[in-house]
């Protein structure tokens, strides 16, 4: 059973770092972990210490979430979404979208508890 977990960490680790176009050798560049030891970790051969496995998360751009529930990925897109549109808005219009969600927020969590 733990193999199998390890399988799964290195095939999504492996699929995040094609998304981004790196190469092993490029991401042990980037990230100071060794290339073989990426390939043991993509292979599910060897279990990462959480410091290695930190690090290469941190080296792809992802979230843990990302890689331990990839489910959660739709809901990062959608969270970069927001974050860009709120980025493009001047000062004055993002305090009235962060205004407007709060309050928005409020009544649905307002109506969730009754």
């Amino acid at each position: 059973m733990p193999n199998d977990v390890l399988s799964v960490l290195g095939t999504r680790l492996k699929a995040a770092r094609k998304g981004r176009d790196l190469t092993q050798e490029r991401l042990a560049e980037l990230s100071g972990v060794s290339a073989r030891h990426i390939a043991k970790i993509e292979k599910g051969d060897v279990n990462p210490s959480f410091e290695v496995l930190s690090t290469l998360v941190k080296t792809l751009g992802v979230s843990f979430d990302a890689i331990f529930d990839p489910a959660s990925e739709q809901v990062e897109a959608e969270i970069q979404e927001v974050a860009g549109l709120y980025r493009a808005c001047p000062e004055q219009e993002r305090r009235l979208m962060l205004a407007v969600i709060r309050t928005m927020l409020r009544e649905l969590m307002g109506e969730a508890k009754d």
